[in-house]
């Protein structure tokens, strides 16, 4: 009987899980899922569960404000001969300025897009080789709704091309175009549109941005700026063609048109020819002469004049910017005070700290540009100084002497290019051929800080230029602090400290945005969380089923949002807590950055992207899925905030932690060493914790004796790695990251084993040596300690092939009601705990040991009890459906439609469609629920003093309750009512 109702409640939750309309339909996208919509209806996405679906750019005080930005200089192409591509700077400090702009760009770019501008770079932002692009009449572009060909002089496209397409303006969405594109590569891709401009464009033309995480909106004020490519931020998509970007004709603005033209996904490898060479380089490494002129060639009504005067690429790139700037910008509708136009350069010649660049006495100034280059200089010469001691030299304070001219027009900021329609400055950051501002500016923290002080100096510029309406409020610092903490199955709880309040960092903080992923990379539109003196928030109704969550959280207020905190893990689920993520790797500095062409390149995504609890989480639920998982940063840890000992394993990450920022400090010794000593279980993973405990002494007897290793070498000179036979990795062979996907290992600590400890993995190649060690002993802890970063392993499959081993190894499990192991967690668990309750000592999980304690009692009972409540189908279905002996006719006979719609009945899931489209099978609702479950109650009756019965099927009052109506509530109440029953006798262990 037990097999037959088994089968008969395996074949019911298939046949639910199959049918569209079920309880799971509302799965994130991200897991590869994909919506389909007939044109024009209700188009309300199903976010993972207690995740957002749509969010939008962050409003600020820069919103609706045009910022016109540009890098300097770039490889150019026909210098000094035909055929050679030289960068227009040299390689010196281990910098070329050419390449440092552009990162300065990057970092600008960001603060601008959240602080709400709209973003015009001229050349691209950020890192991505590439590209996809899709024009209105291409591939891929589809139109719901009602859309009609345009036909002006300017768009992008070929002669013969479909010039653009637009729709009438609506304030409810009537029309749609979709951009489809098919992505080569998962990753992080800015995202830019390309729409000619016009007086009769929606001020608020709407972008919606479907990425992995879900959908964020981004409005354009067409009537002022197009023409060229236009930033809509950047999103993280995965591979193949789930992502899109749509045009809506959702507007506030009625009685004008929205526009498709073109829409470009990452930025690409250069390909515009010189002297028939390419430079063979990304395009954001060239001049942005080459990305307006990739755009303009392909475009129709741009001549080369709004881009370049000479043949010599050099010389064009001067006033490259401006023209196209110029270009770009639609004079004709608001003024000179909502736009500005901003270059990066860095300085040479002698000297340190920042100037701004103007025109005046020359006579080529825009109208406010003494005042731009004053306001931007000493915001950043004010604030840097404010920060010194944070950074690694002391910023010069150059006083009131921070604005520069020289004897000729500055060509990028001259105003017979510019004609007045906007202000433009340069911000020569600092010195590149000084050794201190040279190892300042290759700081990705500095870097930070100089983009976040030049924004903060634009708003005090339009705060002068619009009388007042910009209002002088910057958006607030980072949180810290950050963690997540399992509270239920359903449930999980994120916590941060606030961020403080000063002259550089920004003002205090009003709210909190935090965000949620199911992939880590992709977040979705976020939570708002009021109050600036909040410190957490809980999600609940999540998703066990989505596995990992991943959260992030951003400070707000009336000037916009900060940047983002690193990001946390966990995984809900029912039971004590199992693994702790701690994440220890908190340092970026100069000599993590990548190097290109001998020049260290600041891009923190190769350096540290603070999200490397995605790698470590993702691992564990591949492996173990039912898991208790929480990420905590290690300050954390040292403030007694989160309890090691609460935990049955500890993962620390610390990447390349190193002296500089301690990889373990005395106070963090001493709780791991407790830890460990009280039997703990602990897992740590980094490049360089040999070399600061051991080699530098900084925690020698630690690092010895609790971490059982000894520090043999500095860099093993190979990234490759191999089990030692009769490891815990014995037969495993794995790659870790030189740079290509992470960030480079730079220096791999190679190690030996001590105190009992045992060579897990030796390095392969290089020097060879020992590359991780293991330890076990009864009551002293378990230990697995890498000389290289995890989070670095390149194969996602032996990343988690190697996770799986070190949770073997430590013998982690989940607790669990399910203790016959059917995957249903049902009467029959109950019965096996009933028969083996009180049993104490080497119990196992068939006797009703869930928690595997060896013990069977009421821990194990309410493991049981919570888990049960929390699989609907099953709990709902023993009610209704269960089978006797001699199954009727009716209930022998059911097919999958039938299993359905009982199903969906008892799960309370009763819509009039759902009940139509199964009358044939039940005939009504009240008829089709006797014929399944009154042909059965004698017969339970009959078998109410077998523990079989009482295990598995229920009391006459409990099917009654369901018969009853199949609202939730009565299922809630034939629950209640099976627990008060006596001959279940739950009472009696506490239930």
């Amino acid at each position: 009987m037990k097999q037959r109702i088994s089968k008969f409640w395996r074949r019911a939750k298939n046949a639910l899980r199959s049918s569209s309309g079920n309880m799971n339909y509302s799965r994130r996208l991200a897991r590869g899922k994909s919506l389909c919509f007939e044109p024009l209806e209700p188009r309300t996405l199903l976010a993972a569960a207690g995740l957002v679906d749509v969010g939008a750019q962050p409003v600020g005080e820069l919103t609706g404000k045009i910022v016109y930005t540009h890098g300097g200089h770039g490889i150019t192409g026909d210098f000094p001969s035909a055929g050679n591509w030289a960068f227009q700077r040299p390689l010196l400090l281990n910098m070329i300025e050419d390449l440092g702009n552009q990162d300065q760009m990057t970092f600008f770019a960001d603060y601008l897009f959240r602080a709400g501008a709209t973003v015009a770079p001229i050349r691209p932002v950020g890192h991505q080789s590439n590209e996809v692009v899709l024009d209105n009449d291409d591939v891929g572009v589809t139109f719901s709704g009602t859309w009609s060909d345009g036909a002006e002089s300017v768009y992008f496209g070929g002669a013969a091309d479909v010039p653009f397409r637009e729709a009438a303006t609506s304030v409810t969405e009537t029309a749609f175009a979709r951009y489809t594109p098919n992505i080569p590569q998962a990753g992080h891709y800015p995202v830019y549109a390309w729409t000619p401009s016009g007086a009769n464009r929606a001020t608020d033309q709407l972008y919606r941005v479907n990425h992995s995480g879900g959908i964020t909106e981004v409005t354009v004020n067409h009537r002022r700026v197009g023409n060229g490519t236009v930033y809509l931020g950047t999103y993280y998509f995965e591979a193949g063609s789930n992502g899109f970007v749509d045009i809506s004709n959702r507007s506030n603005d009625a009685g004008s048109i929205v526009v498709a033209d073109m829409i470009r996904f990452g930025n690409g490898v250069g390909d515009v020819q010189q002297s028939g060479t390419t430079s063979g380089r990304d395009r954001e490494d060239e001049a942005g002469l080459y990305w307006v002129e990739w755009h303009a060639t392909r475009s129709q009504g741009i001549p080369e004049s709004e881009y370049r005067t000479t043949s010599n690429d050099r010389n064009a790139t001067v006033s490259l910017s401006p023209r196209f700037s110029e270009f770009m910008n639609r004079e004709a509708d608001g003024s000179l005070s909502d736009r500005v136009f901003v270059s990066f350069h860095s300085n040479a010649g002698g000297g340190r700290g920042v100037v701004g660049l103007h025109n005046t006495t020359q006579g080529g100034d825009t109208p406010n540009q003494l005042l731009l280059a004053t306001l931007l200089g000493q915001e950043v010469n004010d604030d840097l100084v404010d920060q010194n001691g944070l950074f690694e030299h002391n910023w010069n304070d150059r006083g009131s002497n921070i604005t520069f001219e020289t004897t000729f027009n500055y060509g990028e900021i001259n105003n017979s290019v510019i004609n007045n329609e906007f202000d433009a400055t340069i911000v020569e950051t600092a010195f590149h051929d000084n050794q201190l501002d040279a190892e300042l500016m290759r700081d990705a923290r500095v870097r930070d800080a100089l983009a976040r002080s030049t924004y903060q100096g634009l708003i005090r510029y339009f705060n002068n230029v619009d009388g007042g309406a910009t209002q002088i409020v910057m958006l607030p610092g980072q949180v810290t602090n950050v963690r997540a903490e399992t509270a239920s199955a359903t449930s999980v709880t994120v916590s941060w400290t606030p961020p403080v309040a000063n002259t550089f960092n920004g003002d205090a903080a009003t709210g909190y945005m935090v965000y949620g992923s199911t992939d880590g990379y992709g977040f979705d539109g976020g939570t708002f969380v009021g109050g600036g003196a909040s410190t957490s928030h809980t999600f609940t109704g999540l998703d066990p089923a989505e596995g990992a969550y991943y959260f992030k959280v951003a400070a707000v207020n009336a000037g916009g949002e900060s940047p983002a905190s690193e990001v946390v893990a966990a995984i809900p689920n029912v039971g004590t807590k199992d693994i702790l993520i701690v994440n220890g790797f908190d340092r970026i500095g100069r000599t993590q950055n990548p190097v290109q062409a001998g020049a260290e390149r600041v891009r923190p995504r190769q350096s540290n992207s603070y999200d490397y609890a995605v790698q470590m989480a993702s691992a564990i639920e591949a492996s173990s899925p039912a898991l208790v998982v929480d990420t905590a940063s290690n300050e954390d840890v040292i403030a007694g905030t989160v309890n090691l000992g609460d935990y049955d394993s500890v993962f620390w990450i610390l990447g390349e932690e190193s002296s500089a920022d301690d990889t373990f400090n005395g106070t963090e010794q001493a709780l791991v060493a407790s830890y460990l000593a009280g039997g703990g279980k602990l897992f740590v993973s980094g490049a360089e914790i040999g070399w600061d405990l051991d080699n530098l002494g900084n925690g020698v007897a630690f690092y010895n004796g609790q971490l059982r290793a000894n520090y043999v070498a500095d860099d093993a000179n190979t990234f490759n790695v191999q089990g030692v036979a009769g490891s815990i990795f014995d037969g495993l062979s794995f790659s870790f990251d030189d740079g290509s996907q992470f960030y480079d290992v730079n220096f791999p600590d190679v190690i030996s084993p001590l105190g009992g400890a045992t060579t897990a993995l030796n390095y392969v190649g290089g020097t060879g040596g020992g590359a991780a060690i293991q330890f076990e002993s009864g009551g002293v802890g378990q230990l697995v300690n890498f000389g290289f970063p995890f989070e670095t392993i390149t194969d996602p499959a032996m990343r988690n092939a190697v996770m799986g081993n070190i949770i073997q190894f430590f013998g982690i499990a989940a607790e669990t009601g399910d203790f016959d192991q059917d995957t249903d967690i049902d009467g029959f668990d109950f019965l096996a705990w009933q028969r083996n309750a009180g049993t104490t000592g080497g119990a196992t999980l068939a006797q009703g040991d869930g928690n595997a304690d060896g013990n069977v009692d009421d821990l194990d009972l309410a493991i049981w009890t919570t888990q049960y409540g929390t699989t609907p189908i099953v709990a709902a279905a023993t009610a209704a459906f269960a089978a006797a002996e001699q199954p009727s006719a009716v209930s022998a006979n059911l097919d999958s439609t039938e299993f359905v719609a009982v199903a969906q009945l008892a799960s309370g899931l009763n819509s009039s469609g759902s009940r139509q489209s199964n009358e044939s099978a039940l005939l009504s609702r009240n008829q089709g629920i006797e014929q399944i479950a009154r042909p059965t109650i004698q017969q339970l009756e009959n078998l109410r003093s077998s523990d079989l019965s009482s295990g598995v099927l229920t009391s006459h009052s409990a099917i009654e309750a369901v018969t009853e109506t199949n609202s939730t509530a009565s299922l809630e109440r034939a629950f209640s009512e099976l627990a008060e029953d006596d001959h279940w006798n739950l009472s009696r262990f506490g239930a």
